[in-house]
């Protein structure tokens, strides 16, 4: 549903992506995994087949289709590729996994910063909108700082389904008291983001940062390039 003055009367609440929307999850990500190759190399018993990190997160990508990690969460996805990763040093047991788990996700949320734009764009919505996060990732927006700004977040790691099922938007709708029809969902993915939202029945916005123009794929209803675009598009200022 495009965005006119009539329809925005009716919107009531707006949802984010959060991953590479409201924070930079690639940087946060391939720091992490420098810190964790390091740290395995200073045990590894076989240096010379310690994994890039190229590889590493070309080892977890894997594991995404992968018809026997398919009911697992992205915990026990990272956990796997990890201990894959530690294996081909000559690492192993479930103790080393769990220590080289646990310092990869505190690496990484120690490294991954909001995009500049997300507090000053989150404080102007949320004095007319309410607001949400549907996210396929596992981070709360809690251990980034935004505990105050959204009224709910829904995490694919704790449900049963995951973006583009039109379930997790409604499962949403549900917790957040919402029409779907009156919502806006704000993503920087295509096939997640802007398909889930058009199948769900949500107006889609995409986050293209990169200005690469709408793909065939999906079709979002608008474009941004910033969030800091939103304001405008929903008609405040």
């Amino acid at each position: 549903m495009k965005l006119t003055p009539d329809t925005i009367s009716r919107i009531t609440t707006i949802t984010f992506d959060a991953d590479d929307t409201l924070w930079d999850f690639e940087i946060g990500m391939w720091a992490a995994l420098h810190q964790l190759r390091r740290y395995i190399i200073e045990r590894a018993d076989d240096i010379a087949n310690v994994p890039s990190v190229e590889e590493m997160n070309a080892t977890r990508r894997f594991l995404d289709d992968h018809p026997e990690f398919q009911e697992e969460n992205l915990g026990a996805l990272r956990r796997e590729a990890i201990r894959r990763s530690a294996a081909a040093a000559g690492l192993s047991g479930p103790k080393i996994v769990e220590e080289l788990f646990k310092l990869y996700v505190s690496a990484r949320l120690e490294n991954t910063t909001l995009f500049p734009e997300t507090e000053p764009t989150l404080a102007i919505l949320g004095e007319r909108f309410q607001l949400g996060v549907i996210t396929n990732a596992d981070t709360q927006p809690s251990a980034m700082g935004l505990s105050s700004q959204f009224s709910f977040a829904v995490l694919a790691d704790t449900e049963p389904f995951h973006k583009p099922d039109p379930r997790i938007f409604q499962h949403a709708a549900s917790i957040g008291g919402y029409e779907l029809g009156r919502s806006v969902h704000v993503g920087d993915s295509l096939v997640t983001d802007v398909a889930g939202a058009n199948n769900a029945g949500a107006t889609s916005v995409w986050l293209d940062r990169d200005g690469i123009g709408n793909g065939e794929m999906a079709v979002a209803d608008h474009t941004i390039a910033l969030l800091s675009e939103l304001p405008e598009l929903l008609g405040i200022g």
